[in-house]
């Protein structure tokens, strides 16, 4: 149309008068008749642009700038529309736009000019544009336009040394007010055109300020998650390298291990690190004692101990020490002869004989009684046995490995175990963690265990939902391994179509969160200034000291024996399992 073949001509202008000598380009610029004169020349056969519309082009103008926004969101591309569409609408000739940023030099600091239109960015730090960065400043703080019908004649705007250089008649610096201030401003000027910016175009303008204030805060906020998303990504891909390497090296760690363990699932930290305890004493002689709560598998590590070592042929005999009462836990130790006692009808080996020349597992040692601890003392001191109602003595060579979910040394102190059978026994000690402190082993036990039940059903193992793990993850398994297991094997028995759901744990509803399955967890919840001061301290300082009563006496200053006393006075069970299961009643 003619308003583009002007421009064209403008254009060419322009070029002309960028490749004229220097000299020649200021003798130009100074002489404002020759200029005028070429452009009224040049220009006189194309109307000016036209301001007046109805307010029906007006709305189609905003919807097709509305529109335009819409299906940008790039924050360059989204600049640029602004831009063109702030020219298009206000048919200004020459505009720039400023935004609020980190900068803090160039011509207006904490702003910087994001895009421009047939105005030369560098060129505003000049002190042609002066006049310019004034309204634009001005237009900042008051948030409201600032605007002249003709500033050749405008006695705020007529002496700026810009304005007389350019010759400039229609100016406006209009805001774009975001929720949170002003958020830029659009500069936009005219040469010779009065009046282009009236009251009908202003309105008009306004409107699209407030257009342009939602395009860019949408573009921002997008912009922000993209970095926030950018960030995240490298975040979680760092992590995932981590993770990976992590994995390796304990896999790794795994198989530099010089036994197998095969039926020890598990390559988290903390089971690496006893895997190579056990890797080091498998073949020794030394008496172990392994230490764990209930269910964390320390059958597993006894049955690791002997059959790896060089004892792996000759007999393993495990035996629970709170199974039978101490009259029959005797027999079954030391052996007896025929008459020994009531029904005593035959000879009976014990089971530290049968065990010659292999390995004896005790498991939960501490509910030995005292007499029968002597005895055992005396067979590890001696390396002999006297069956009930004998009076000959049978040498026996057998590894003791003794187990326990008590703190030995805590029943040493209490007077509940005796000293020297506990450093008999505890030659070395293996430290079990129970499940909640190797979570990132739990994906590998639930499919060993999965695979272990189907195949003494000759099936397909099942499979696990993710909503399943989830919830095993969240759980804190106080029985460990054992729980893990038998709550596997129930959940296989309501698999659908070989899938463990959340359906398949119905019969367990605490791993489901029901209100009813949770309602003793709810109250543990003890206000705590209803508890006593000091008892609270105590059991604080227990606590966090992981349960050791030594160290948490150290923490706070006072003797062991004080700590028992204190611990008395208030009615605290002092045994491991009975006091970690009071404090978790007492603090959530």
């Amino acid at each position: 149309g003619e308003g583009r073949e002007a421009d064209l001509i403008r254009d060419l202008l322009r070029r002309f008068h960028e490749k004229l000598p220097v000299a020649l380009q200021l003798s130009f610029v100074d002489r404002h008749d020759w200029r005028r004169w070429i452009e009224n020349k040049v220009l006189a056969n194309f109307p000016a642009p036209t301001k007046e519309r109805t307010p029906m082009q007006i709305l189609e103008s905003l919807a097709t700038i509305s529109r335009e926004l819409l299906m940008e969101d790039d924050m360059d591309r989204v600049l640029k529309h602004l831009m063109d569409a702030a020219m298009r609408l206000s048919a200004a000739e020459n505009g720039f736009l400023v935004l609020r940023s980190e900068e803090t030099e160039g011509p207006i600091p904490g702003f910087s000019v994001v895009v421009a239109r047939n105005v030369a960015k560098e060129a505003l730090e000049s002190q042609d544009f002066a006049f310019s960065l004034s309204a634009i400043r001005e237009a900042m703080e008051k948030g409201q336009p600032v605007v002249t019908d003709n500033a050749l004649q405008d006695p705020r705007f007529s002496q700026a040394k810009s304005v007389q250089l350019h010759e400039l008649k229609s100016i406006l610096a209009l805001p774009i007010n975001g929720r949170r201030g002003v958020l830029g401003v659009f500069y936009l000027d005219h040469r010779f055109e009065a009046g282009l910016f009236d009251e009908a175009q202003l309105q008009a303008l306004r409107a699209f300020a407030d257009q342009a204030a939602l395009a860019l805060q949408k573009a921002q906020m997008i912009e922000e998650l993209k970095k926030a998303n950018a960030h995240l990504t490298d975040q979680v891909e760092e992590q995932s390298d981590q993770l990976h390497r992590m994995q390796m090296e304990l896999a790794e760690s795994r198989l530099k291990l010089k036994y197998e363990y095969s039926e020890i699932v598990g390559r988290s930290p903390k089971m690496v690190e006893v895997l190579s305890l056990v890797d080091k004493i498998t073949d020794s002689r030394i008496s172990v004692w392994i230490f764990g709560e209930s269910g964390t598998g320390k059958e597993s590590i006894a049955r690791a101990l002997h059959f790896n070592s060089g004892r792996a042929k000759q007999p393993f005999v495990a035996e629970n020490c709170s199974a039978l009462p101490e009259t029959l836990m005797e027999s079954e130790l030391f052996g007896h002869k025929r008459g020994a006692f009531t029904h005593a009808d035959k000879d009976k080996k014990g089971i530290l004989e049968y065990a010659h020349r292999g390995t004896i597992f005790l498991d939960e040692i501490a509910d030995l009684s005292l007499n029968l601890q002597a005895k055992l003392l005396r067979f590890l001191q001696e390396g002999e046995i006297r069956p009930l109602g004998s009076n000959e003595v049978v040498k026996v060579d057998v590894r003791v490995v003794s187990a326990s979910n008590k703190d030995l040394q805590e029943l040493v102190e209490q007077g509940k175990f005796r000293e020297d059978l506990y450093f008999r026994l505890n030659g070395v000690t293996i430290h079990l963690p129970p499940l909640r402190e190797r979570m990132e082993d739990l994906p590998l036990l639930v499919e060993h265990f999965l695979k272990k039940a189907a195949a003494g059903e000759g099936k397909e193992p099942c499979r696990v939902s993710m909503e399943v793990l989830r919830q095993f993850m969240n759980y804190p398994w106080p029985g460990n391994i054992r729980e893990l297991q038998n709550t596997l094997e129930t959940a296989a028995l309501f698999a659908e179509n070989g899938a463990i759901g959340l359906k398949a744990l119905a019969f367990k509803p605490i791993l489901l969160g029901k209100k009813k399955a949770m309602k003793h967890l709810m109250m543990k919840t003890v206000a705590k200034e209803t508890m006593d001061p000091e008892l609270e301290k105590l059991l604080l300082a227990i606590r966090d000291n992981g349960y050791h009563k030594g160290n948490a006496a150290q923490a706070l200053g006072i003797s062991r024996r004080n700590l028992y006393t204190k611990l008395e006075k208030f009615g605290v069970p002092v045994e491991l399992k009975e006091l970690k299961s009071y404090i978790d009643d007492k603090f959530v």
